[in-house]
């Protein structure tokens, strides 16, 4: 880095880390046998995602990539989610 820049440094948007704690987060509860607190940050995942994905167009704030990676797996979170809720059902 320049020390002499007129530029901020960037920083990780708080959309992007939201986002990732919910999709990691979602993946865990429905793997453990809790897929209805599972399918609820699956849900959430995606608009944290997107709204990381779009702050991350300003120069100063980063996590494009860590978004789009969220919002991919909340969309896989929801399905697993639904999967461990049909078993759950099926089984017990």
């Amino acid at each position: 880095m320049d020390q002499y820049s007129l530029r901020p440094p960037q920083r990780m948007g708080i959309g992007a880390i939201l986002a990732l704690l919910c999709s990691l987060g979602s993946m865990f509860f429905s793997c453990s046998g809790h897929p209805g607190r599972g399918l609820i940050l699956a849900a959430l995942s995606i608009p944290f995602g997107l709204i990381g994905f779009v702050r991350a167009a300003s120069p100063e704030i980063s996590g494009g990539l860590a978004s789009i990676f969220s919002i991919i797996v909340g969309v896989v979170g929801i399905a697993v989610a639904l999967i461990a809720m049909f078993f759950k059902i099926i089984l017990f």
